[in-house]
């Protein structure tokens, strides 16, 4: 099926009646709200095709399936003149197809077959198994000017700001970047919304980490601060990175407060059940240690004294590994 020369017929026919370009946003909306209010009468009719009432009585006509069918086929004419005001990838649909399929099988998965009933491990996404530093880094710098409608001087001086805080490891914001906080926000609202992060580097060591918490028989268990109550479709790219990489895990949660998430599961005491956990930012690192569970900072820049002062603090896998193999691998609390 060639889904390009579709879209491309059904936008012949509709520029009959409009105008094939959208100069407001008043405009934009109209069509909008026209075009998804004319689906949701097609799939009503699509529905009186058949007698579905449960409170009507059914006389048992035969069913025009041919009826039937040509209502499925008004909705997806309809939804192909969404796909067009909405600029919809078109030749993504199957890509896109299969990365919702594996939401949507996990969501099931986690909601109805998967329970943690023995010890699991915490572990964070972010600058801990992503590095995300570089992936921002490396968006910014390529797409970052032409979010910002910056001049040519401008530009190189944006991406000089970009390339010396990548070479240190700096964390990102608009002080940082030398932008004001507006600006930033659109290159981080472009980073999450245009597919990323399914392309973020994954962190030499991460892979063998996780198999290894494997190896043991300990639950992997992701949480992750990423915003995606404001941007669902992280949730697809996450999945895609994970998968796309070969990172073995069990569960995958989203919080703003991770060590309280570990409170809110049905089935068992959950933090009695967590071997450590690992982030790279303090203050998780202090929630989790607050609620009794032992937790790894993993700080890549971390400073001998650091790593003296709270041995806790680690640099690399390697380190959390070396340090669980110590003891028995399976100590829940801290002293």
């Amino acid at each position: 099926m060639n889904l390009k020369a579709l879209i491309e017929d059904q936008r012949s026919f509709n520029r009959q009646f409009w105008k094939p370009v959208i100069h407001a946003e008043g405009e934009f909306m109209d069509r909008l709200r026209i075009l998804s209010l004319g689906m949701v009468e097609e799939t009503l009719d699509f529905l009186r095709t058949y007698e579905w009432k449960a409170h009507r009585k059914r006389r048992g006509h035969l069913q025009n399936v041919a009826h039937s069918h040509e209502e499925l086929v008004d909705m997806f004419k309809y939804w192909l003149c969404l796909a067009d005001l909405a600029e919809f990838p078109i030749e993504k649909l199957e890509e896109l197809y299969y990365a919702k399929s594996r939401v949507v099988q996990y969501r099931y998965q986690e909601e109805w077959l998967t329970t943690i009933d023995r010890p699991c491990v915490v572990v964070d996404i972010d600058n801990v198994l992503a590095d995300y530093i570089t992936g921002i880094c490396r968006f910014a710098r390529n797409h970052g000017p032409k979010i910002l409608s910056l001049t040519p001087p401008l530009a190189f001086r944006f991406v000089e700001r970009i390339t010396a805080l990548q070479d240190a490891g700096r964390w990102f914001n608009s002080d940082t970047v030398g932008v004001e906080y507006g600006a930033w926000e659109k290159i981080r609202h472009e980073f999450r919304t245009s597919g990323a992060k399914r392309d973020m580097p994954v962190f030499d060591g991460a892979k063998g980490f996780l198999e290894w918490c494997r190896s043991k028989g300990w639950i992997i268990l992701l949480i992750t601060s990423r915003p995606v109550d404001r941007y669902p479709n992280i949730f697809t790219d996450t999945l895609a990175w994970l998968y796309t990489n070969s990172l073995p895990f069990d569960q995958l949660w989203w919080a703003d407060e991770k060590a309280r998430q570990l409170d809110e599961y049905e089935h068992v005491a959950l933090r009695s059940q967590v071997v450590f956990a690992v982030d790279d930012m303090p203050k998780f690192i202090a929630q989790y240690r607050s609620k009794g569970v032992k937790a790894y900072w993993l700080n890549r820049h971390a400073t001998t004294e650091q790593m003296e002062t709270d041995p806790t603090t680690v640099r690399s896998f390697t380190e959390i590994m070396t340090k669980e193999g110590e003891g028995d691998g399976v100590r829940r609390r801290e002293a």
